[in-house]
């Protein structure tokens, strides 16, 4: 992840190795929020709406995802495997998820945008 990146502006194409991960059909979630889009591995669709910045690690990329409720709105956290392109979600739903790099086997993430909470979640 590059140090420029954050949710409002990130890179909406990267690639690691052979795996290419693009972000298209961006939008704002709320005025000055952050920006979610569709997203693609290697040319093929994932269902929902992700966030940035992004991790690409090993065979997983991790991302926040938008999750739509009745009364708002808010991200897990979601590691998707690059081969099969399942999903899996790794955290309760949070505000912001402001991903952040990846030591040993944890994640660390910021919850606000000044990156002053910082929490992790095991991998």
């Amino acid at each position: 992840m590059s140090n420029f990146e954050d949710p409002l502006q990130f890179d909406t194409k990267k690639k690691v190795g052979d795996v290419e991960l693009m972000y298209s059909d961006l939008m704002e979630i709320s005025q000055g929020g952050p920006e979610v889009g569709k997203l693609s591995i290697n040319g093929i669709m994932i269902d929902g709406y992700y966030g940035g910045p992004s991790i690409l690690r090993e065979n997983y990329i991790y991302v926040p995802a938008l999750m739509k409720k009745f009364f708002g709105s808010g991200f897990k956290l979601a590691r998707i495997n690059t081969v099969t392109l399942k999903v899996e979600y790794l955290s309760k739903l949070k505000d912001l998820i402001f991903l952040d790099k990846i030591i040993d086997n944890r994640i660390y993430f910021f919850e606000d945008m000044s990156r002053t909470i910082q929490k992790y979640q095991n991998l």
